[in-house]
């Protein structure tokens, strides 16, 4: 059997949605788990509407195998047929326009989409799917549209919900029903209470949101009282109203809000209840009339929030323009800045708006010399920095204002907000009210907790510390980039970044007196090290924003805001910090999705030029992609098979480039890097004849097999894993440009030497295999002997016999010890040999000598020496 139910207390919306899905699921029957509002039931009396119901006595709840629900996902609200959802004999549906909702354990299928009707979901689905609808089929789905928008008038009406409207109306939708059944009178028990509340009514104030309770009292239950406070609402104009009223014994809580400040959902969860973000109920048990009032204004107290102001939106400082600056100043200014809008300035003040769209048109006219104050907007709205963000919203909106200038009293510019801002400022709300939905508080996420759980207590006592000596310096300090990511991945990370909104080098002194620390300052770029007694560092930097003077150049850096120096760095994932003091202290800073691109295991960059800009970042999105085992976004790895075909690699100093390369190797699986490179064509990058084959990929494999045998024996010392790697990558290339790879790397002198020679040791090496099937002891060691330790690990690899592993372990477990001499050169001139080359030869002798066993101790070595070079 199946079964199509939606909430208690069904509304329009509710009947309308049942309806649709009886035309996706024509054989389940219509249960409704409770009454009906008296409106629902006088339309579809009056108008003879074909609906037929169920009744819930009539249905046996074990022969149920599908259950459909519409309006809710929340199974409290569905009565007695909650007992099947988690049932694994009922395949669960769910048709909802709740975001974000819970996921019930046993739900199949859950079709949830942002819209202010859940009527609309269905209406969108029977459209795509061509299901014809008849015209009063039509005018009831209307009449669900239109109650839950509240005439498509509420602050949760969607673009869709119009649409749907309109699509129902062009199929044969009656307004005047829709009108008649939307508007009904009051009653004499209605108009009662209505009057009772209105005389009740407090207007109420927190956190500068303004909202309204009313109370009434009455001895018998009151129809349809949902109706009686949509009426209030409307008619004393209120922002959210909340309603509790004593009927027939019960305390029933009805709430209503037309803005996005206050939740009505979340609120009445808290009794019990639930329902929407702007209409929502609960019955309340085992309180008295005062004690719901109490409990409801302390809730409200704590779960609303105050609305942001601009200066917690604003950018600052500000890049702007002169009225005397010519058009080409301002579009040099554009590009550097990666800027669309500029303020132009006349003694700080904004006396006008330049956009990269009038500038390019000038330049087109060949006017790039002229004065921006010539081609400037002058017509322009400005705000303060204790305004409220709403207010600047109709600004973007409705003047088409693509950044406002934010004054101080005296009319000097201290920030600028713009579209993007707002964009981002409008998500952040969206968010918290999903998180309201989810039974969350909706306020800026607190981790300080998390902090507890995942760092040492040292850590977070030296986290502590830096917040108070913050709070005496009066500056904003954040922990930022690789440190908070791995903290919500959950990585241990002891290096800690700070940036600071102020000077980062005097902070960094003030550090260092309160730890009895020392400090190591760069002034150009702001930035120093802190440097504990203990060897442990924390890196403290100003906060800043840069730019590229040409692709792969060195950064220029000036000082800027917290959220345009998160905005300079390479991945949105390394984008996010927490505040450490102040207002919102350890609270998470995320402006561009950091935390949702961890949770969804991607790598993306901030902006389109990132690659070009810095080519170093085409290795960094590698280390990170395979070291967390995310994945790099579309759109990120199309702007980087960009930069790799512009072969923008070329442009970096063999410096900068050599130490990517060697930060790739030394991940934990460099192996995956090395072939995401390959894929990538990023190896020609490195050099154009670098192409690993399938036997240069056999030995790389390898690699780390011959490593996890190293550690079980005795080496001389441990190897470097990552010059294992480097050397197996640039081993098969052809001597030519192998010297100018090399030379590419700009490589220090000594690792240089030491390339050059192992390769051509383990060149060598594999020679000899081939032509000595059986090596003396003083082969083995002189061969070996020549390689470094990283050498001998990748010669392994490379050979991949069981000849060469036994080779190798004779040589560090019996031949590398025992060629160790007890004669030194001093030795060897008391003895009566004049030094030179000889020496060389009589050194060598004699370590042959000791690895074939023929002498052992130093008597012996001073015989053998006669004998060999002095007796003759």
């Amino acid at each position: 059997m199946q079964v199509i139910t939606t909430h208690l207390n069904a509304d329009f919306d509710c009947v309308a949605s049942m309806m649709a899905a009886k035309k996706l699921y024509p054989d389940a029957f219509l249960v409704l788990p409770g009454s009906s509002e008296k409106q629902v039931e006088k339309f579809l009396k009056e108008e003879n509407f074909p609906l037929e119901f169920h009744r819930l006595k009539d249905i046996s709840l074990e022969e149920i195998t599908l259950l459909v629900m519409v309006d809710t996902h929340d199974p409290k609200r569905i009565g007695i047929l909650s007992s099947l959802v988690g049932n694994p004999n009922v395949e669960v549906h769910v048709y909802d326009h709740h975001e974000n909702p819970v996921l019930e354990c046993g739900v199949k299928k859950m079709v949830v989409e942002n819209r202010g009707a859940c009527t609309t979901i269905l209406s969108e689905i029977l459209s795509e799917r061509n299901i014809p609808l008849a015209p009063e089929e039509c005018t009831l789905m209307e009449l669900g549209i239109y109650q839950d928008t509240h005439s498509l008038t509420s602050s949760s009406t969607t673009p869709e919900d119009f649409l749907a409207a309109g699509s129902l109306l062009r199929k044969g939708a009656d307004l005047d029903l829709v009108s008649r059944y939307m508007s009904q009178d009051l009653n004499e028990e209605q108009l009662n209470v209505f009057n009772e509340l209105v005389a009740n009514l407090d207007n109420k104030m927190v956190n500068e949101v303004e909202f309204a309770v009313a109370t009434a009292s009455v001895e018998n239950y009151v129809n349809d009282l949902a109706y009686v406070v949509s009426r209030i609402l409307e008619l004393e104009n209120l922002n959210a109203l909340f309603v509790v009223v004593r009927m027939d014994k019960r305390i029933y809580m009805i709430a209503r809000s037309r803005g996005r400040e206050v939740n009505v959902s979340q609120v009445a969860r808290m009794f019990g209840g639930g329902g929407h973000g702007n209409a929502a109920s609960a019955t309340i048990k085992d309180m008295t009339l005062a004690q719901a009032v109490e409990k409801l204004l302390d809730i409200l107290t704590k779960t609303i929030q105050p609305a942001n102001k601009i200066k917690d939106v604003m950018h600052f400082p500000v890049v702007s323009v002169s009225i005397e600056d010519s058009i080409r100043a301002a579009e040099s200014v554009l590009t550097l800045y990666n800027l669309n809008t500029l303020p132009v300035l006349s003694n700080e003040e904004p006396v006008g708006l330049i956009t990269r769209q009038i500038v390019e048109k000038a330049i087109h006219h060949k006017m790039e010399r002229d004065c921006v104050e010539e081609f400037m907007i002058r017509r322009f709205s400005v705000t303060e920095p204790d305004e409220n963000f709403n207010t600047i919203v109709p600004i973007v909106i409705e003047e088409k204002q693509k950044l406002i200038p934010v004054v101080n009293s005296e009319n000097k510019l201290v920030g600028v907000v713009s579209r993007g801002d707002i964009l981002r400022e409008m998500q952040s709300i969206k968010s918290k009210i999903a998180s309201q939905e989810l039974g969350g508080s909706g306020v800026q996420k607190n981790v300080k907790s998390l902090l507890k759980e995942r760092l040492e207590k040292d850590l977070l006592l030296t986290l502590e510390r830096i917040s108070q000596v913050a709070n005496q310096a009066e500056v904003a300090v954040f922990a930022v980039g690789g440190f908070i990511r791995d903290l919500l991945l959950n990585i241990p990370n002891k290096d800690i970044d700070i940036v600071v909104e102020g000077d980062g080098i005097l902070f960094a002194n003030r550090l260092a007196e309160e730890f009895n620390a020392r400090v190591q300052s760069h002034e150009k770029f702001g930035t120093s090290v802190v440097i504990f007694p203990d060897g442990n560092r924390i890196d403290v930097a100003t906060a800043r924003l840069e730019y590229y003077e040409h692709p792969a150049a060195l950064p220029t850096v000036e000082k800027s805001s917290i959220k345009s120096d998160l905005y300079r760095r390479d991945f949105t994932i390394n984008s996010i910090a927490v505040k450490l003091n102040g207002e919102g202290a350890f609270c998470l800073i995320d402006f561009f999705n950091g935390e949702r691109d961890l949770k969804n295991k991607e790598i993306h960059v901030l902006h389109n030029l990132s690659f070009i800009e810095d080519p170093c970042r085409l290795f960094r999105s590698i280390r990170f992609e395979q070291r967390f085992g995310f994945r790099i976004g579309k759109q990120t790895e199309d702007f980087m098979k960009v930069a790799i075909r512009k072969r923008l690699v070329d442009s970096l100093s063999g410096t900068r480039l050599l130490n990517e390369i060697v930060l790739i190797l030394k991940e934990k699986n460099p192996l995956s890097c090395v072939l995401r490179m390959k894929e990538l064509g990023l190896l020609q990058s490195i050099s154009a004849k670098l192409v690993l084959d399938s036997i240069d990929f056999q030995a790389l494999e390898k690699i780390e097999t011959v490593l996890s045998w190293a550690e079980m024996v005795t080496l001389p010392e441990k190897p470097d894993k990552w010059y294992v790697y480097l050397l197996a990558i640039f081993y098969s290339l052809e001597e030519e440009p192998f010297v100018e790879t090399i030379e590419r790397l700009q490589m220090q002198a000594r690792l240089k030497k030491s390339m050059v020679r192992d390769r051509f040791a383990c060149k060598e090496g594999l020679e000899l295999l081939k032509m000595d099937k059986d090596w003396k002891p003083e082969t083995i060691y002189n061969l070996f002997s020549k390689f470094s330790v990283e050498a001998i690990m990748y010669f392994l690899a490379v050979a991949s016999t069981d000849r060469a592993n036994r080779y190798a372990n004779m040589y560090f477990t019996q031949y590398h010890g025992q060629a160790e001499l007890s004669l030194t050169g001093d030795d060897l001139v008391e003895m009566g040999m004049k030094p030179g080359p000889v020496f060389q030869s009589v050194f060598k002798g004699l370590r042959e000598a000791h690895v074939r066993g023929a002498i052992q101790t130093r008597e012996e070595e001073e015989a053998w020496v006669r004998k060999e070079f002095l007796e003759q």
